[in-house]
């Protein structure tokens, strides 16, 4: 069984004698090396390569950082190099526009269902007139808010009293 990282792989665990059987690849050589250690001084060797709390690292820089693509885009030009893939700046809006709008209430609705929300029973798509907000013309929306609470209240004690 081999499990873990990419550059290190655990083949074997003796719980007996308290041990790690292991190998990695040294890219210097590109030669196998095969240790067995104390499970302690494996953890030890592994926690190093951990990086502390909110150390940042930087991934991508040069040609590869998505704020260069104008950049690559001109080197890509002058060299005179058809690319694999387009990375303009239009294709990629539009690609994320297209995953925004997959997020939108009507296009889930139409994707899942295949039924559209605004549309009528008679074929007709409903228009976005306008939204009433009861808060608009009050002066005091507290006591607005109260006074449908207290509405509320009655509206269930009429309810319990009639059942």
């Amino acid at each position: 069984m081999q499990v873990g990282l990419p550059w290190l792989k655990i083949e074997s665990q003796n719980k007996e004698s308290n041990t790690i059987s292991w190998f990695y690849n040294n890219h210097k050589d590109e030669k196998r090396h095969d240790v067995t250690d104390n499970v302690i001084d494996f953890i030890n060797r592994l926690i190093i390569h951990i990086p502390d709390y909110h150390f940042l690292t930087t991934r991508y820089y040069g040609f590869y950082a998505n704020a260069s693509k104008k950049t690559l885009d001109k080197v890509h030009a002058l060299l005179g190099i058809k690319k694999n893939k387009d990375y303009s700046r239009e294709k990629r809006t539009k690609a994320l526009k297209n995953k925004l709008n997959k997020l939108k209430y009507r296009t889930h609705l139409i994707d899942s269902f295949n039924r559209e929300p605004i549309q009528c029973k008679c074929k007709a798509t409903m228009l976005y007139t306008y939204t009433y907000n009861p808060l608009e013309n009050t002066k005091n929306n507290r006591t607005y808010r109260k006074r449908c609470i207290d509405e509320m209240h009655k509206m269930q004690l009429r309810r319990r009293r009639s059942t």
